[in-house]
């Protein structure tokens, strides 16, 4: 009799990131490199491109920019809680957590990271986030 093998498959967790900014788009993909087995990440600046994912896939975790410039993340965020509330979510902004303090408690589960943000930081959230151990 042949041994058999078994292999534990464990479904990717997935990531959709919006941030206006190509090179903070891509500096925080990359931070997250070392986990591409655990993790897929979608990014893009178009906000119908992250409805569209929102609508069609299941996604574990938003993370997007919220600033006065860009009012997208916050309506990205309300579509998110009304699609699939389950969604967690992490704000990533300048403004300060504590301006939006209210709005993460009226739409929960939110965390909330202030810029200039710690690469390491940033990781431990997301990873946090997902339930992986680092």
């Amino acid at each position: 009799m042949e041994p058999t093998l078994r292999y534990t498959i464990m479904d990717a967790k997935n990531i959709i990131l919006f941030e206006r900014y190509d090179g903070v788009r891509f500096v925080l993909e990359r931070s997250l490199f070392k986990y591409k087995d655990d993790i897929d990440i979608f990014s893009s600046h178009w906000k119908n491109d992250i409805k569209q994912r929102i609508e069609n896939q299941n996604v574990d975790l938003l993370i997007t920019e919220l600033s006065k410039m860009n009012p997208d993340g916050f309506e990205l965020t309300c579509y998110a809680r009304k699609v699939a509330p389950e969604i967690k979510i992490i704000w990533i902004t300048v403004l300060g957590c504590d301006v939006f303090k209210e709005h993460r408690e009226h739409l929960g589960n939110i965390q909330c990271i202030e810029k200039p943000l710690e690469i390491k930081s940033f990781r431990k959230n997301v990873l946090q986030a997902l339930e992986i151990n680092a």
